[in-house]
């Protein structure tokens, strides 16, 4: 023991070994919130951009679209976006969670044509990489930061 812990008697010590023991706790709290906050700002706001989307027929066309992601508590989001391809304007919305530091998955809705499938969302900086894929086709669009 050294002589400053000894002349501070065991309760002393012990008192500075639970503010210690505190100031730890509330260290790793403040570390462990950090990565949750970073994914919130990394996915959370609005983007737009285009892709392509190829229907269960075979046809392939260009789309544009504008999504909005919005966090729904803990690793969750709520998405919804608009695209628009040459024939038609569509809309859906999406729960997605945080699956590894810049990866997110789900499922997205159609209620217009009543179309579920899956999402799954890659984000890098300022843009982002979005797949769906569900009965009625798939799509790639690649997206930026509004």
């Amino acid at each position: 023991m050294s002589a400053r812990a000894s002349t501070l008697g065991p309760k002393a010590t012990r008192g500075h070994l639970y503010i210690l023991a505190a100031a730890v706790l509330l260290i790793g709290a403040l570390i462990s919130a950090f990565p949750v906050k970073a994914a919130a700002a990394e996915l959370a706001g609005s983007w737009s951009g285009s892709g392509n989307v190829t229907l269960s027929n075979g046809a392939r066309e260009k789309a544009r679209c504008r999504a909005s992601f919005v966090p729904a508590g803990g690793r969750t989001f709520a998405m919804s976006a608009t695209c628009a391809t040459a024939s038609a304007r569509v809309s859906q919305t999406a729960i997605l969670s945080r699956n590894t530091p810049n990866r997110y998955g789900g499922t997205f809705y159609n209620p217009e044509f009543g179309v579920t499938g899956r999402i799954r969302v890659i984000v890098n900086g300022n843009r982002q990489t979005v797949y769906l894929s569900g009965s009625a086709g798939h799509a790639t669009f690649n997206l930026r930061r509004r």
